[in-house]
């Protein structure tokens, strides 16, 4: 199974970062968390990758990202998916070491592995507005092996 933490943490710990002063974008933020989750349970890694912030696009390149991410992709099937809170709040952006301004989707997902019983899972993604649309961030376990030129290590 891959990465157990990972299972939620890249996907979920994805902090999206954009550059202080730029507009809300007309997505919901929390729509824009569904579809990304949905992308990457799905093997739909290069779909996620379009949606990176570009200061983690400038460090790991589609090709890069997209097979390192089929090395070891996540398991499981994301049953269901409810946005439980939104909230605007500063994160801090993996690589840069800034806080900038961000919207924190709090979400339960309920997933299918095999040979479990669906569990609910309750995490909080940050999201972040860049250029009109909401980007995320590789989270800091995992770009820091992507910025050391790796692909990021199951840890199960």
């Amino acid at each position: 199974m891959r990465r157990a933490s990972f299972l939620f943490v890249a996907v979920l710990l994805f902090v999206a970062a954009g550059c202080g002063g730029d507009a809300k974008p007309d997505q919901d933020p929390g729509d824009f968390v569904r579809t990304l989750v949905s992308d990457l349970y799905q093997g739909k890694s290069a779909a996620a990758w379009e949606n990176l912030h570009p200061l983690h696009k400038a460090k790991v390149s589609r090709a890069r990202y997209v097979a390192c991410e089929r090395l070891e992709p996540l398991e499981g099937k994301m049953r269901r998916f409810d946005v439980v809170s939104v909230a605007d709040g500063p994160s801090t952006v993996p690589g840069s070491g800034d806080e900038v301004d961000s919207t924190a989707v709090t979400f339960r997902v309920l997933l299918a592995l095999p040979g479990l019983q669906p569990q609910p899972v309750t995490h909080t993604a940050h999201v972040f507005a860049v250029d009109g649309h909401w980007t995320w961030v590789i989270g800091p376990d995992d770009y820091a092996a992507y910025a050391a030129g790796n692909c990021p290590v199951s840890t199960s």
